[in-house]
């Protein structure tokens, strides 16, 4: 079984952002979520129910604090999490007003302190909840700090990672399932709880699977009461939580079998996703990586080249959130390290004649990189 994240490794998080709070001159980062990562990244605590949220008081010097919702969630929390003041508030204001409390204990209710909020998808801090910060605090200058742990995630460790492809093993084995029950006659239900069962059967945490089972006219959503028919183009997109850690895979099957044209645009795709993940190298930029899966679909025999029918963007960092930063694509200039997680899928779509949305996690190492998940190089005739 794959180890979780170590408690060190937590100290060790935890160290490495009070060095850079103390470089931005900061007395104080509060981290708060909801359901998204930053207070699990830092705490190793997920709050994982509907109503639930959290947040952590980290100190530049000294020990950090964790306050929770809910008192029935306390003996999860402390068995989660390494931080040793774990405190149950009740309710969301309780929350800001018991952490308030504690900085002015400590002799922190003046200077400038960090907020992290969310992330660069969702602000998951209610307005509700910083007004009563400021009121609590008159004298803390509130400064969004939402970068420092963002740079710090960039970079997985050896431990990420290997959560990485234990998540990617399930993600796989949920797109064998859904493969194996894809035949004309069978509902889009039917193909995602197949897939979903697979996984949970394995040990998946959260998953997201949405599917198009007519890929040539529809994007992929949300399952519904939609017969597969014969020459359908389905489209299957799987993120699995395995652990803390999510991966990402997309794939394309053909109830009966492709036609020429739709063979022709998967294997396009496929060479641009191999483009993608050839080009994800140390010291190349996200701009580097988009232009080289757009360059191997511009190849294509088509007006303007596949690329012209590109429907998205082509990947994306991913971790303990799906997404996060950076993007491929031809505007990010972040430079890729060994140990950064990806996801690269592009995705095509030709009106009336097929789509094809193919790709999943790809670890950067100190060499190139390493393409986590298996897809196959052309699809067969009873799938892909």
């Amino acid at each position: 079984m794959t180890p979780p994240i170590s408690p060190e490794e937590y100290r060790r998080r935890a160290a490495g952002l009070q060095t850079a709070m103390a470089a931005e001159e900061l007395e104080v980062l509060l981290v708060y979520s909801w359901k998204r990562g930053p207070v699990r990244y830092v705490s190793g605590y997920h709050p994982n129910y509907v109503a639930n949220l959290a947040l952590v008081v980290l100190p530049r010097q000294g020990e950090p604090e964790l306050y929770i919702r809910f008192p029935f969630d306390l003996e999860r929390a402390r068995k989660e999490s390494w931080i040793e003041a774990v405190k149950a508030c009740g309710s969301p204001t309780r929350l800001v007003l018991d952490a308030a409390a504690s900085l002015r204990r400590a002799g922190l209710e003046a200077g400038r302190i960090g907020l992290v909020t969310g992330d660069n998808v969702v602000d998951e801090l209610p307005y509700s909840l910083y007004a009563c910060l400021q009121q609590e605090l008159p004298q803390v200058h509130l400064v969004e700090a939402g970068h420092l742990l963002r740079q710090a995630r960039l970079q997985k460790s050896p431990a990420e990672c290997a959560l990485l492809r234990a998540s990617a093993h399930l993600a796989d084995a949920g797109a064998a399932a859904a493969e194996d029950v894809l035949q004309p006659g069978a509902t889009e239900y039917e193909v995602v709880a197949a897939a979903e069962a697979a996984m949970r059967r394995l040990g998946a945490e959260a998953h997201l699977v949405v599917i198009s089972s007519k890929g040539v006219t529809e994007l992929v959503g949300p399952p519904e009461n939609k017969r597969i028919e014969p020459g359908d183009n389905v489209i299957l997109e799987i993120a699995v939580q395995r652990m803390g850690y999510t991966t990402q895979v997309a794939r394309v099957f053909y109830a009966g079998g492709p036609t020429p044209a739709q063979r022709e645009i998967y294997q396009a795709s496929f060479r641009a996703y191999q483009a993608g993940v050839t080009a994800c190298r140390p010291g190349s930029t996200c701009a580097e990586v988009a232009y080289a899966i757009r360059e191997a679909l511009d190849g294509g025999g088509y007006r303007g080249g596949l690329g012209a029918y590109l429907e998205q963007d082509m990947g994306h960092g991913i971790g303990i959130d799906l997404p996060e930063p950076p993007r491929i694509e031809p505007g990010d200039s972040t430079r890729l390290e060994p140990g950064m997680a990806l996801v690269i899928h592009p995705a095509v779509r030709v009106p009336g004649v097929g789509g094809a949305f193919l790709g999943g996690t790809v670890l950067i190492g100190e060499d190139g990189s390493e393409a986590i998940h298996s897809i196959p190089e052309s699809p067969s005739p009873g799938g892909a």
